[in-house]
This record gives structure tokens, C-alpha cells and sequence, in this order.
């Protein structure tokens, strides 16, 4: 295969600055065919270069990535079942209207939740009126748990898709009760060691203030500047929710690399032609399936 056109294209974005840079990579029924990286991982506070196994904020992948597969591995042991009452796990969540949620409606976002709150901006005036280390905190996770249990539904359970994360949090919970686990150690225990995964993960803000834990920052891509965090972002979620409830939801928070999410893909594909027990396929097929449950689902 000649992938050229596709070195030129890239290279003239990285010279006219859509973006520093970017790591490619192209495979055939399972087998990488071509990778490759171009500019730089970073330009602030220092240039550097663009390698294959940089290490990437992965943003919403979190939510298929980590958290469906929690709980799919949750399914698949009999702990959880798509048309189970988010009140049997969380029974808090029966409110104004949403007691009779299923996790189905919650994986395909037709639960009625918010497409987006901006919780951090409570949480970061918590800690500014004295309520200190609240940002970033389990304190300020479960804060926004409760927050999202409270909340009217803006449609219906079950009668409209609307994409949201807050539907992802929740899911997160509930592997989080589930599991007795948090979510972080559950993906890394049940997903990321036995896939073989070993550039994927989340990073426990939480861990961080303590000095427990430290990110390897020049393996990873940095995001931003971030005007309110007043830092260059690196080795710290970027999804200011996310953030704010200590690194680790089920909305956002996941970093990897390009080769993981490809052997990540490769694992997922084995098990949908039944060729992996990882999964089950019956189970593949059935999150694979366009769900028609919805009312709008046309």
C-alpha cells in the first residue's frame, strides 16, 4: 500500500498548524499495515517530537473503552443485565421521575439525563468559599453522583436518544457499587492487564495531590493551556467534570496510545466473530446491534 498521500496531508497540517501532531496508524484484518508520527507532541513549554507510543487524553473513549466494557464483564458475570432498574443498584436514582431507568437506556442515552451540567463550577466555588481540597476529590465525585441522582429528567426514560454525560457517570457508579472497586482499579484489573494493555489507564487526580502517583509527562500529549486551571495540561484529564471529580468517571478520564486503542480494537473484533472468550459473542452482538428500545430511534 502506498500511503503517500496520506504522509503529505499530514505533514501539511502539521506545517500550517491545525495541529502540532498526530500519531497514524493502519491496519488490515488485524495486522498494522502502516504507523507513523508526525510534528510534535508538544510546543509548550518546550518542542517535542511526536512518538508512536505517545500517550493521548482519550477523552469520550473513556465510554466505550472502560466503562461499557465494565459492564459488559459485569453482564457476562451475572451481576448486572441490561434491563436491570438503575434503583437496584443505586436506589437513590428513583427520582422525579427515573425510577424505572434501566442500564439499557442509560448505555444508549435514552435515559431523559442532561447532555452536560457544569458541575465543577459549584465544585470549584466550594473550595474557593473554604472548603479545602474539595476539587478533585472523592468528596467532590460523589458530590456530583448525588447531584445527578437529583436531577429531573429532561425527557422521558426510554422515549428520546440524547447523548449524554451524565448517563456515564452514572453507569460508572455503578460499577464502582457493583465491584466494591473503584473504577480505575476495576478497568485495570478486569480490562487493560488482561488485554494486554499496558499504555491505558486513568490517572487518580487524587493520587497526584498526595505525591503518591506522577504521570510520566514526556510520554504523554499534553491538551491545553488551560486559562481557569492556569497550567499547560499533561498527564491531567482535560474534561473539566471529569477533572474536578478526581481523574477517574465513567465519562471521560482514560489515556492510551494508538497501538493499545488498535489492540483493543483487534481483541473486541476476535470476540465479535467469536474467536476470543474474553466476551462472549452473543454479548458483542448485542452492543453492536443498533437498539431500537427508543421512541426516535428511526
Amino acid at each position: 500500500m502506498d500511503f503517500q498521500s496520506v504522509e503529505s496531508a499530514f505533514e501539511q497540517a502539521v506545517a500550517e498548524s491545525v495541529f502540532p501532531g498526530a500519531v497514524v496508524l493502519v491496519a488490515s484484518a488485524g495486522e498494522v499495515v502502516y504507523e507513523h508520527a508526525f510534528g510534535h507532541r508538544s510546543l509548550m513549554p518546550r518542542k517535542a517530537p511526536m512518538e508512536l507510543g505517545t500517550i493521548f487524553d482519550l477523552a469520550s473513549l473513556t465510554k466505550p473503552m472502560a466503562t461499557t466494557v465494565a459492564i459488559m464483564l459485569l453482564i457476562k458475570e451475572k451481576k448486572l443485565r441490561l434491563d436491570d432498574l438503575i434503583t437496584r443498584v443505586i436506589p437513590m436514582y428513583g427520582v422525579l421521575g427515573k425510577s424505572l431507568t434501566t442500564i439499557r437506556q442509560l448505555l444508549n442515552h435514552s435515559a431523559g439525563l442532561p447532555a452536560w451540567k457544569a458541575f465543577y463550577e459549584e465544585i470549584i466555588k466550594q473550595e474557593k468559599s473554604g472548603r479545602i481540597n474539595f476539587v478533585a476529590s472523592r468528596a467532590a465525585k460523589n458530590y456530583v453522583f448525588e447531584q445527578i441522582h437529583r436531577e429531573r429528567p429532561v425527557t422521558a426514560p426510554g422515549s428520546q436518544c440524547l447523548y449524554s454525560d451524565l448517563g456515564f457517570m452514572v453507569l460508572g457508579e455503578v460499577v464502582e457499587v457493583l465491584t466494591g472497586n473503584s473504577l480505575d482499579r476495576f478497568c485495570q484489573e478486569k480490562i487493560f492487564k488482561p488485554l494486554g494493555l499496558r499504555a491505558t489507564g486513568f490517572v487518580d487526580l487524587t493520587q497526584l495531590r498526595t505525591r503518591r502517583l506522577q504521570p510520566v509527562e514526556d510520554m504523554i500529549a499534553p491538551t491545553e493551556n488551560c486559562p481557569w486551571r492556569k497550567k499547560i495540561l499533561c498527564g491531567e484529564v482535560h474534561d473539566d467534570n471529569a477533572y474536578a471529580m478526581g481523574g477517574v468517571v465513567g465519562h471521560a478520564g482514560l489515556f492510551s496510545s494508538a497501538r493499545d486503542v488498535h489492540n483493543f480494537l483487534v481483541r473486541m473484533s476476535r470476540c465479535f466473530e467469536g474467536k476470543d472468550n474474553f466476551l462472549p459473542q452473543s454479548l458483542i452482538e448485542e452492543f453492536v446491534k443498533k437498539d431500537e428500545s427508543p421512541l426516535d430511534a428511526s
